[in-house]
């Protein structure tokens, strides 16, 4: 077995924890095993052209969800199946699929080679994995790149800083044949049942059931919001007449303000020019390995 690692940047100490695991691992008369490291967002992408290029069985994506997107962008509609080795900070991806954090047992799901089909959600020609949104949640991802931290500290500040600069758009979408003109607070199009940090809007969502989970809360009171935010962090159900949730294959999403759409996609802020979005579900586009 071929398998290339697609790195983003860490310190040298987990780097050689991976390298230990590698070969600890993979038998080197059987397999062969290549880390490429990422050093700039976007850079992912270049390293897995050149891992198909080589001829790679499993490419591995080492990070959060950003970089998962990344190397699975050019990994739909091949054969060779996306591994996940969870070094990112939500770590949505990773969670949905049970993936183990610790370095040595998500080495040792790669090599188990397990696999299974996962469906990839498309907006606007941009491929997501996890989940794409475009209110709060992106304003929020947003700024916690502008801050340029990382981890638990920089997720609450960049959260707070979102909710004080929060301006709601009236927008309408259009599925099922419903159209409505909404001004939302939250609006989440998840295929995955976790956002991150085990925080989800879309708890019984799968991957690979052909749809798309659309959670959406409209524009409410000091006390539906802290209602809101309680109720997901408690992971309690979310029932309330604010609260919106429905399954789909396909979305339109139009902005009926003069403004640009703020969008997220996969935890990564996505620049839309437009003021359409057209979202649809793949159907088992992409192979992925997932534990036993």
């Amino acid at each position: 077995m071929k398998v290339y690692f697609i790195v983003k940047p860490i310190g040298n100490f987990r780097l050689k924890q991976l390298r230990k695991s590698l070969e600890k691992t993979f038998d080197n008369k059987k397999d062969s095993f290549h880390i490429f490291s990422s050093i700039k967002k976007g850079h992912a992408i270049t390293l897995t052209e050149k891992a198909i290029e080589q001829k790679a069985d499993v490419v591995v994506a080492c990070g959060g969800d950003g970089t998962i997107n990344e190397v699975a962008r050019r990994l739909v509609e091949t054969e060779i199946p996306l591994g996940i080795i969870p070094l990112g900070s939500g770590n949505g991806i990773a969670r949905h699929f049970k993936i183990p954090f610790e370095i040595s047992k998500s080495v040792q799901v790669i090599k188990k080679n397990k696999l299974a089909k996962m469906d990839v959600g498309v907006v606007n020609g941009h491929y997501f994995f996890g989940n794409m949104g475009c209110a709060l949640e992106s304003h929020f991802i947003r700024s916690y790149q502008e801050n340029g931290w990382h981890g638990i500290l920089a997720y609450v500040i960049a959260f707070f800083d979102a909710v004080a600069g929060f301006k709601h758009q009236r927008i309408q979408i259009e599925y099922q044949k419903e159209i409505r003109q909404i001004s939302p607070f939250v609006l989440l199009v998840s295929n995955t049942n976790q956002q991150g940090y085990d925080f989800s809007l879309s708890p019984k969502a799968l991957s690979d059931d052909e749809l798309l989970d659309l959670f959406w809360m409209e524009k409410s009171n000091l006390f539906n919001k802290i209602k809101f935010f309680l109720y997901a962090l408690l992971r309690r159900k979310l029932t309330a007449k604010a609260f919106n949730l429905v399954r789909l294959s396909t979305l339109r999403i139009t902005l009926l303000d003069q403004d640009e759409f703020c969008v997220q996609v996969d935890g990564e802020y996505l620049p839309v020019a437009s003021n359409h979005m057209e979202v649809r579900i793949l159907p088992k586009k992409l192979n992925i390995i997932i534990p036993k």
